[in-house]
């Protein structure tokens, strides 16, 4: 009876080890399948081109982040000089507050203080509420501009033929690098933009002139 058990095992054993075997042997069949499979691939394929691009510096350097920065300060400038000059009026009063105090009776005294709080409460508001408004504007402009960057980038892309621009990047040869390409688009498409509005501003003063 152990005799017949230990041959039992000795035959489970082997039909185990012979199991395995053809697994491991099936799994390298389909890896190696698999590795020529992805070759060949790989081979038929033309070259992929790959290109860099500094997003960082063509949305400081953009002439259309300029315009509009330019657009931001003429749109908010009188609203920051009046928040100016009402500080100043704020100041004045106080400095008058503090100089006439003991010459001032308790009623002109509260009244005037009232005022200074009054004025100061106001200013505060208005503080504020300019600069909620300025933040929306500020992150609009930077959409539109990122946008015109992003625009930019990929039509200097089909252009030179770029299968991939990558933004991210540690280290890149000058060679793949676009960002001047694309600043010099960005500078030419709004020299195009701007005589483009000049001939319509031309024409719509002359409506009635005919080209010679």
């Amino acid at each position: 009876m152990f005799r017949g058990r230990q041959s039992h095992r000795k035959n489970k054993g082997k039909k185990s080890n012979g199991l395995f075997a053809f697994l491991f042997f099936a799994k390298a069949v389909l890896l190696i399948t698999t590795v020529l499979s992805f070759s060949s691939v790989l081979q038929a394929k033309e070259p992929v081109s790959v290109g860099v691009v500094n997003v960082t510096f063509l949305m400081e350097n953009a002439p259309q982040a300029a315009i509009a920065s330019a657009q931001l300060k003429n749109k908010f400038l009188p609203q920051e000089k009046k928040l100016a000059k009402d500080l100043e009026e704020i100041n004045k009063l106080a400095k008058e507050l503090e100089k006439l105090s003991a010459t001032l009776s308790v009623d002109e005294k509260r009244q005037k203080e009232r005022e200074l709080r009054s004025r100061k409460r106001a200013r505060s508001r208005l503080l504020q509420d300019f600069r909620e408004e300025l933040r929306f504007a500020r992150d609009a402009a930077l959409d539109d501009v990122q946008k015109e960057v992003f625009t930019a980038i990929d039509e200097v892309r089909q252009r030179e033929g770029i299968d991939i621009i990558l933004q991210d990047y540690v280290s890149a040869d000058k060679r793949v690098d676009i960002t001047p390409l694309v600043l010099g688009y960005l500078k030419k498409k709004l020299g195009n933009t701007a005589a483009g509005d000049t001939i319509k501003s031309d024409k719509a003063q002359h409506p009635d002139e005919k080209p010679q």
